[in-house]
């Protein structure tokens, strides 16, 4: 493609995913990548490009209400400016709600994470004093266990 025939700078469908923008600077793409807006952001650009097509038509009309010469290349271009600023916008808005979700969504994993290690801390100190408590029974039961046996074999032998 030539580069008097590429799209002007703006964001468009990301070539290496579909499913968000990235912008085009006008001869490449750049690393700057965003979710494409939803039906609602779409809705109030159109709304936006609406009221200034509508501004530039009265803009147009003379003051006997007939209409006069407009530059229509002036009012393209205002046009186009009014909605690439709405859809960018609408995209930031989009972007800024993305990363307070993704934060949030961060935020619960820590949550639980914590309550997770903190119950593994419990149940290993639990398993811990368990196990020593069961050695000092192993050691008292078996020098308890040897002193009755030497005990009864001493008794054995006195008769």
């Amino acid at each position: 493609m030539r580069l008097e025939d590429a799209p002007p700078p703006g964001w468009y469908p990301d070539p290496e995913r579909g499913d968000r923008l990235r912008w085009w600077a006008g001869d490449d793409w750049t690393d700057a990548r965003r979710a494409p807006p939803t039906t609602k952001e779409m809705h109030e650009a159109v709304q936006a490009v609406a009221r200034a097509a509508a501004t530039a038509a009265k803009v147009g009309q003379g003051a006997g209400g007939q209409a006069r010469s407009v530059d229509t290349d002036r009012v393209i271009s205002q046009v186009r400016d009014a909605t690439r600023e709405e859809l960018t916008r609408a995209g930031d808005m989009l972007s800024a709600r993305a990363r307070s979700v993704l934060d949030e969504g961060r935020s619960v994993v820590d949550q639980y994470s914590d309550r997770f290690f903190r119950w593994l801390r419990i149940a290993l100190v639990l398993a811990a004093v368990l196990v020593i408590a069961w050695f000092v029974f192993e050691f008292v039961a078996q020098a308890t266990f040897f002193d009755w046996l030497g005990d009864r074999i001493d008794n054995l032998t006195d008769e």
